[in-house]
């Protein structure tokens, strides 16, 4: 990925100092930049695999960065204890592939080019409530990840004294998670190489945990300060809807349902439902999304039409045939006119 090709893959400990407020967060994870920087998390790409049988989630995030930043950090909740590995950095790139539109071709002819106004994408084709609770410490590939639970305000003291840069905000929107019981992954990514930058698309990285139902969090977004827009790609047993909304009112729009064979979604979570949607004013989020098996699994894809002209000896047939239906109908009339003067006369 662009980010992984422009940067040395290995995590450097240092960090920024605290008291710095950058612009933080970026859907289901909170992006914190280092003090120098114009960078900013302005999307997310997940795909979120959910195990009916063992009720077990498992999500594979990558961030899109504008501008570039030294250093980097970004954290997570997650309703259980999470299992952390690498993803696959193909990943993405084979799930768009997949959900992409599908292509109708419309024939025009010339001198009749450019009049299909019809042509749009659309329709279906088929711890202590103040301490803080570090359960883990690791280093993964570029990230140094921590796993903490306890109260807002002492894994914000806990960030704070290990180097993350804590924004205004930071604790009262960790409170929802923390309350319910859920942990804080807190994630550190820098380049090693003197001078390095961070831009593009993070690295892919896996969390495994147990849950109930599928969910995508989507609360701590609420402290971003730019525009979000959040792509997740559901694979489950069956198609899913979007049941609860981050933004009352504001709904996803689906940009495909079926079964995908790919080796990331093996059966039995093999059937795909990939959504989109923006977020212009991320203050409004007050919600997580939870997706909930659909009424049918009836497949769905987005279609694009595309007009192409039709050249040469096509051209002059269908110009032929329209002149040679005017004359004809030219003749008839006059001889049906000639007929009745006929019989007048």
């Amino acid at each position: 990925m662009k980010f992984w090709r422009g940067i040395a893959g290995t995590l450097a400990l240092g960090f920024v100092g605290a008291g710095v407020v950058p612009a933080w967060a970026c859907a289901c994870g909170g992006y914190l930049s280092d003090a120098d920087s114009r960078a900013r998390a302005y999307g997310e790409q997940a795909l979120v695999r959910y195990d009916d049988a063992r009720r077990t989630e498992e999500i594979t995030l990558s961030m899109a960065i504008t501008g570039s930043s030294k250093k980097a950090a970004w954290i997570m909740p997650t309703p259980g204890p999470a299992k952390l590995e690498l993803g696959d950095e193909n990943l993405f790139p084979r799930l768009d592939r997949i959900t992409l539109p599908k292509v109708v071709i419309r024939k025009t002819y010339w001198p009749f080019r450019g009049l299909d106004l019809l042509q749009r994408d659309g329709a279906s084709a088929g711890a202590a409530p103040g301490g803080v609770n570090v359960h883990e410490q690791m280093r993964l590939g570029p990230f140094q990840i921590a796993r903490l639970g306890g109260g807002p305000a002492g894994v914000t003291d806990w960030l704070d004294a290990n180097g993350y840069v804590v924004p205004d905000g930071l604790a009262a929107n960790l409170a929802p998670y923390l309350t319910e019981g859920w942990e804080i992954v807190a994630v550190k990514l820098a380049p090693q190489q003197t001078g390095g930058q961070l831009a593009g698309e993070t690295p892919p990285l896996r969390l495994t945990f147990g849950s109930e139902q599928i969910v995508y969090p989507m609360r701590l977004s609420k402290g971003a300060t730019t525009a979000q827009k959040v792509t997740v790609y559901v694979a489950a047993q069956h198609r899913v809807d979007a049941s609860t909304l981050p933004v009352a009112g504001v709904q996803p729009e689906l940009l495909y349902a079926g079964r995908a064979l790919d080796p990331a979604l093996p059966a039995p979570a093999d059937y795909l439902t990939a959504y989109r949607v923006s977020y212009p004013e991320p203050a409004r989020i007050t919600s997580d999304f939870t997706f909930t098996r659909a009424a049918s699994d009836e497949p769905f894809q987005r279609i694009r039409y595309v007009t192409r002209n039709e050249p040469g000896w096509s051209t002059f047939g269908v110009l032929a045939g329209g002149v040679l239906l005017l004359v004809g109908g030219g003749l008839a009339l006059f001889r049906r006119r000639s007929r009745v003067q006929d019989r007048v006369e």
